[in-house]
């Protein structure tokens, strides 16, 4: 049976989607997640870049194989340039049951922009226009597009609407940043608002959702908007769906942290290759997760210089033993990069 993953356009107010961050939030991720947590409504899963040839090697599909199982719906993402090879991709979606893809024409890193890649591909009108027309194509309705402000300034994604208008897309999701500022300095919602109200599409925001008062204040300033992406927000602080899907605050409880955490290095030790790569991942989540921590900028510390799992797992077992509680959303904020 293949409901978990397939979406739909039944979005309900205010529906919260979990944003694509490579090595963070891929299926185990999200899976236990789900379970400790409450999750979101739905999540796009982090690229799968596109390919040369037709033969397509199952570890590139694995993250969004349903039959490795799916607890949140979830859309895969294709990240590249080629229609052809867009098109590869989309039809092996199909063959697993996916109704929708994203095509990724946001990523802000600066060696895949200067591919054409990601954000790269609002600079080529002609190349953005062809990858639209692939992908809508073969996924008619279920065709969905991410994208920034711009690269280097704010103002290339309004060049870009008539072209983005003319595809039925099943809705764009903008990041209120420009490439050029990855995740760094303030969103520009002055800029988003002018995107929303030239966009013919379902409009999806992203960017500095960090707590419920910062979903707030995004709710008074933009009223028209119901569909949210957070990302790294939702690493930081793992309860934050729960805390906006209830409306309030719920309480915090450190053993579902260690839970979780227990649970997805038991699941990377059984997926990944060697303890060097568990490590690696436990590391990439622990960079975001401290930040909602009391004393989480020391357990950091500790933790990005193991060298070794029982070294890694005797740091924590430390802290969880001593564990000295969660900052407030007012210092979350006050550190906002998502």
């Amino acid at each position: 049976m293949l409901t978990l993953h397939v979406m739909t356009d039944d979005v309900k107010q205010d529906d919260f989607c979990l944003a694509p961050l490579r090595g963070v939030t891929v299926r185990t991720f999200r899976n236990l997640h789900a379970k400790w947590f409450t999750p979101p409504d739905r999540a796009v899963a982090p690229f799968i870049p596109t390919f040369a040839g037709e033969r397509i090697r199952p570890a590139l599909l694995k993250d969004v194989d349903p039959d490795f199982g799916q607890s949140v719906p979830v859309v895969p993402q294709v990240l590249g340039k080629d229609p052809a090879q867009l098109r590869t991709l989309l039809r092996a979606f199909k063959a697993m049951g996916y109704m929708c893809a994203d095509l990724n024409a946001g990523c802000p890193f600066p060696l895949v922009v200067k591919k054409g890649r990601g954000a790269g591909l609002l600079r080529d009108a002609e190349a953005l226009e062809r990858m639209l027309e692939a992908g809508c194509g073969e996924m008619p309705a279920g065709f969905s597009l991410k994208v920034r402000l711009g690269v280097d300034s704010p103002n290339l994604l309004m060049r870009r609407m008539d072209l983005i208008n003319a595809f039925p897309l099943r809705e764009v999701t903008v990041h209120a940043r420009t490439a050029r500022q990855m995740y760094e300095g303030a969103v520009s919602l002055d800029a988003f608002a002018e995107a929303l109200a030239a966009c013919r599409h379902a409009v999806v925001y992203n960017g500095d959702i960090r707590t419920a008062q910062d979903w707030r204040r995004l709710k008074q300033r933009l009223p028209e908007v119901t569909r949210w992406m957070i990302g790294r927000g939702a690493v930081v602080d793992l309860f934050l769906f729960g805390k906006l899907a209830d409306g309030r605050a719920a309480e915090p409880l450190p053993e579902r942290v260690k839970g979780f955490l227990d649970d997805y290095l038991a699941a990377c030790n059984g997926e990944l290759y060697g303890p060097a790569a568990v490590l690696g991942r436990m590391k990439e989540l622990w960079s975001y997760l401290h930040q909602s921590l009391r004393q989480g900028e020391r357990l950091w510390q500790a933790v990005r210089v193991c060298r070794t799992l029982s070294e890694y797992s005797a740091v924590t077992a430390i802290f969880f033993k001593k564990f000295a509680g969660f900052i407030s959303e007012d210092d979350i904020g006050d550190n906002k990069r998502a």
